[in-house]
């Protein structure tokens, strides 16, 4: 499993934090993901996407896209065990950034409630979790990561699929109808400009 992480100036500090933590912790934390989340889990791989250095004034979505374009590749093919963790002033940016990526579910941290992040994991199935650093402290966020690690989907209830379940799937179709629509307008578009061309051509 990996843990993937990225922040701008905005979150740069609070990220190098919470990497000390996860790979300080990841031990402790594989067996209690493996107890909570009920699969094996033989390794956690903490990989950190920058900013490397404090640069103010940095811009977030090249950070972000990097995590989310790795991470919906992966979703693609198959790999949906995998987490982010990901940092800015308020969460709200980067969270726009990454929810333009297919396959992931991106909650926004910028409140101390673990209540809300108990929920982002149960009923949203999230696998990203956007964090607020100037409104949320070190402390918390810890204790908020290792909550959305370590909480499980309510995929089923009565041993049937779970309303939430339902509704994260209606969300994958959606997904899936948007991508063939825009595959569509971009098929269409290039062959209007083909006719376009053509005609240029041929008068």
């Amino acid at each position: 499993m990996k843990i993937y992480l990225a922040a701008d100036h905005a979150g740069f500090e609070l990220k190098e934090a919470i990497r000390s933590f996860l790979e300080m912790e990841k031990d402790e934390l594989r067996k209690e993901m493996e107890k909570s989340l009920e699969f094996l889990i033989p390794e956690i791989e903490i990989v950190d996407f920058g900013a490397y250095k404090f640069e103010v004034g940095d811009d977030y979505p090249k950070y972000i896209s990097a995590v989310a374009g790795k991470m919906s590749g992966e979703i693609y093919l198959g790999e949906k065990n995998n987490f982010a963790i990901i940092f800015g002033g308020s969460g709200e940016g980067e969270a726009m950034v990454a929810d333009k990526y297919q396959g992931l579910r991106v909650g926004v941290l910028n409140s101390e409630s673990l209540e809300i992040v108990k929920l982002l994991r149960e009923h949203n199935d999230a696998n990203v979790l956007s964090v607020g650093a100037r409104f949320v402290s070190e402390d918390f966020v810890k204790k908020a990561v290792r909550k959305f690690l370590t909480t499980k989907f309510i995929s089923q209830e009565k041993g049937l699929e779970s309303r939430h379940a339902r509704r994260v799937r209606e969300i994958t179709d959606l997904e899936e109808k948007i991508k063939s629509k825009a595959s569509l307008e971009e098929l269409n578009a290039f062959q209007a400009l083909e006719k376009l061309r053509k005609q240029v051509i041929d008068n």
